[in-house]
């Protein structure tokens, strides 16, 4: 990698930290060590996902857009050595899948079990050649994998989908936790916990934490997912209704698993009912092992597919999934109908088809508990923060802007942050805690057209684009300056939250 001149561990952003979108997740590590004669490198990618807004890049019949990573494949003199995946979700594997079908080759590529299902599907669904499939090895928590002068130890860690992992890179040249998409909640349901235990023993031992900061902004910790489901078992109950409609996003696992566990408690038969996209999800989760028909011990009826009768369910029954248009299948009507909204952007229609009928609902907006959350707030970093002994810390899955507001926070909270902000393309060197960018480089992201047998990638460079109306929902540059501003405020003054301080002392302790 140009400027890998001296030993070091060398990181580089390419997709993970952008100028303001939070998608397309993916990092190279670089370890240059010498020998008595030369110097020696290894590297290795952690995730190859896919731009989310992609057609805000500007090239006509695009289906999709992906980081730059040619210069990690062979031939390339920097080829990676393996790619690690920390978990299932699109803009961190699907890139990956995109490259695969374009003929290009990778090294041994490590991911869990449940990632290495959804990968395995996502390559049939995208028609790769069955000669051009990468050696996969599957991995779990606390395997360890050496590559090169690097080891590589896969750690457990709380997210919206299973057998999520971060990964502690270790070398000579220092030791480096990748949290991955991670919480610090430990009430998640058929799914590992952060593995705090683990970290407490490396206590001291990491330099250097690339730790996702997807909800830096928020205080406190993410509610549990036990939270999640008392306020869905409580709403349930509370609005007194037979026919019980509950969206989910197809992604999220964690979501089947709290609606089902809900219908559960209150004895309702459960219908899982949606699109394509919601059934392969659902048909791998049952693969996975996870059999709600079988969990359900004949307490509740569970249908899994749309062929019903509805007769059979006595007019009582959870419906799980996604779906716009329920009026005719289920027979949707004010005297009996009640919906529990769980996301945010998939089901405006929905919203517009219940007000229409009449049907009283709840969602997001009203109970942000509902939502469920995969990512961490700031007193999750916190947490991992003190636990790992004020390790370097670098954001990323948040625009950069997020980092630069942060900074004035940062130190007041006991928290080393890199300076400059890192952006996709720069480079940076590690020494144990110390850190220097070396080189300003630009990424690019590669804009894929498959109807378009003449120009099948277009090159664009980096630059601001893109998700104005994605981030004016959720974290706008003013509404982040006036939250970090806020909470900066009630530190120095010792004004918080009490129910935030005892939680945050609780957890601390856990």
């Amino acid at each position: 990698m140009d400027g890998c001149t001296d030993i070091g561990l060398y990181w580089q952003p390419l997709g993970g930290n952008n100028v303001d979108q939070i998608s397309g997740h993916c990092y190279s590590y670089t370890d240059c060590t010498r020998s008595a004669s030369d110097l020696h490198y290894t590297t290795i990618i952690i995730d190859i996902g896919k731009y989310d807004n992609y057609a805000a890049l500007g090239v006509p019949g695009s289906d999709a857009a992906v980081p730059d990573v040619r210069r990690f494949l062979p031939p390339s003199p920097w080829a990676a050595s393996a790619v690690f995946i920390t978990h299932s979700h699109p803009d961190h594997l699907n890139g990956l899948v995109h490259y695969l079908k374009l003929g290009y080759k990778f090294p041994p590529i490590y991911m869990s079990r449940y990632t290495r299902m959804i990968f395995d599907d996502l390559l049939k669904e995208f028609a790769v050649p069955q000669q051009d499939y990468p050696l996969v090895v599957e991995i779990c928590p606390r395997d360890e994998i050496t590559v090169g002068s690097m080891t590589l130890e896969a750690v457990s860690a709380s997210h919206t989908c299973f057998d999520a992992l971060g990964f502690i890179i270790k070398s000579a040249n220092g030791t480096v936790y990748h949290t991955g998409d991670f919480k610090a909640d430990n009430s998640t349901y058929f799914r590992r916990p952060t593995d705090f235990s683990r970290l407490r023993e490396l206590s001291g031992q990491v330099d250097v934490m690339v730790a996702d900061c997807c909800r830096l902004m928020d205080e406190g910790f993410a509610p549990k997912e036990s939270d999640t489901f008392k306020k869905m078992v409580k709403l349930i109950e509370k609005s007194g209704k037979s026919k019980i409609f509950v969206p989910v996003y197809p992604t999220h696992p964690e979501m089947y698993v709290i609606a089902f566990l809900a219908a559960l408690k209150l004895k309702k038969n459960v219908v899982f009912y949606g699109t394509r996209d919601f059934y392969i999800y659902l048909n791998l989760m049952i693969d996975y092992g996870l059999d709600f028909k079988a969990l359900a011990k004949e307490r509740v009826k569970v249908i899994y597919h749309p062929d019903f009768g509805l007769d059979e369910l006595d007019g009582n029954y959870v419906v799980i999934g996604t779906y716009n248009h329920i009026g005719h299948e289920f027979a949707l009507r004010r005297k009996d109908s009640y919906a529990v909204i769980t996301a945010k952007t998939f089901f405006n229609p929905l919203r517009g088809q219940l007000n229409l009928h009449g049907v009283k609902f709840v969602s997001v907006n009203d109970e942000p508990v509902l939502q469920g959350y995969g990512h961490g707030f700031l007193g999750d970093i916190e947490k991992m923060n003190d636990i790992l002994q004020k390790p370097l810390l670098i954001p990323t899955h948040c625009p950069a802007y997020v980092t630069d507001y942060f900074r004035d926070l940062a130190p007041l909270l006991g928290m080393a942050l890199i300076t400059p902000t890192p952006l996709n393309g720069h480079i940076f060197r590690f020494i144990g805690r110390k850190c220097a960018k070396i080189s300003d480089g630009v990424a690019k992201w590669l804009v894929i057209s498959y109807d378009n047998p003449k120009q099948k990638i277009t090159e664009v460079l980096q630059k601001p684009t893109s998700g104005l109306g994605f981030l004016k929902r959720t974290i706008s540059r003013k509404r982040c300056r006036r939250k970090f501003k806020a909470i900066r405020h009630q530190r120095l003054n010792g004004v918080c939250d009490v129910k935030k301080t005892r939680k945050r002392i609780s957890d601390s302790q856990l």
